[in-house]
């Protein structure tokens, strides 16, 4: 018989929090979350070219959304088993900071050769980040995982 959710949720400091959250990635649905980037970011680009303005860098923002967010909801709910997705599925909100920062991460470099100042590039980067940590945990908090061999 597993340990309950709440036995082991509240025991990890937060540089284990990560290191959990990291496990999860792993297993993400990269090759999806890669095509659903390239189209978001594709469309984005698109549409600004429509409105005659290159706008690469606001592209590439939105594409690192749509792929940290695929990559981190599609975690979740896979149909594999593991106590650190046991640990993710039970804190989704906890595990949706990894998404998170990563995004701001590639948007606040993005966003800095992009030719912005450091206040641009934060302001832009947390704001990016705020959406792939609020779809990210939300569909964490709603959605069950697919498949029988998926219950905890």
């Amino acid at each position: 018989m597993s340990a309950p959710p709440s036995t082991y949720q509240s025991n990890l400091s937060h540089r284990e929090e990560v290191a959990v959250s990291g496990a999860v990635l792993s297993d993400a649905p990269w090759k999806l979350a890669g095509a659903t980037g390239l189209v978001v970011a594709g469309g984005d680009l698109l549409l600004h070219l429509f409105a005659f303005h290159l706008a690469w860098a606001s592209a590439l923002s939105m594409g690192s959304v749509a792929f940290f967010t695929v990559a981190g909801a599609g975690a979740l709910i896979r149909s594999r088993r593991s106590r650190a997705l046991r640990w993710a599925r039970s804190q989704p909100w906890r595990y949706a900071a990894v998404p998170g920062a990563a995004t701001a991460i590639v948007v606040f470099v993005l966003t800095v050769l992009h030719g912005s100042g450091i206040p641009g590039a934060v302001f832009t980067s947390l704001w990016h980040a705020a959406i792939t940590f609020g779809l990210t945990g939300a569909v964490g908090s709603v959605v069950r995982p697919r498949g029988k061999d998926a219950s905890a």
